[in-house]
């Protein structure tokens, strides 16, 4: 019986090391994430908002729904950080990665390099009006004044539709 005791003690030491590595190692990937990661995210996060909206609407994007200006602003700020960043660098890969995450896989491997190159594209418009708009919008009446003040709404939302395009 006194072998038994202490193999089960033994095993349970050995239960309890493991479960620490592997918490501290969790815990460790948890917290170190980069910038890029965290922009990718919420891009991800905006995109599928709107991508949801754009199936409700009919594969239209409304540029006078509040919902979808307000995720727009959210993409063109969260965005600011891809613009001139090549494939394959530390910030392009991070930023790939958190997109993924952030849009709970409607970005994913099939598609995450059409996505990239289309968000990469999006870039290259000026999305300062877009931007302006999410720091002013305390309310859905800013935002739709703030809809006559989007510049180039139409090449913004070509550009857009033809990344949410690629999702069906």
């Amino acid at each position: 019986m006194g072998e038994m005791k202490r193999f089960a003690l033994i095993f349970a030491a050995i239960a309890a090391m493991v479960l620490s590595v592997t918490a501290c190692g969790s815990l460790a990937g948890s917290t170190s994430t980069s910038a890029a990661f965290t922009s990718g995210q919420t891009t991800g996060t905006a995109l599928k908002a709107i991508y949801t909206q754009y199936k409700a609407d009919g594969n239209k994007l409304n540029m006078s729904n509040v919902s979808n200006l307000l995720n727009l602003a959210t993409l063109a700020n969260s965005l600011q950080g891809l613009k001139g960043q090549a494939s394959g660098t530390a910030f392009y890969t991070d930023f790939a990665k958190g997109l993924v995450s952030g849009s709970t896989n409607l970005v994913n491997t099939n598609n995450t390099t059409s996505v990239m190159s289309g968000l990469a594209n999006l870039t290259n418009l000026d999305l300062s009006s877009l931007a302006g708009l999410a720091g002013s919008a305390s309310s859905s009446e800013t935002v739709s004044k703030g809809v006559e003040t989007v510049k180039n709404a139409g090449e913004i939302a070509s550009s857009v539709s033809n990344i949410l395009n690629l999702f069906k």
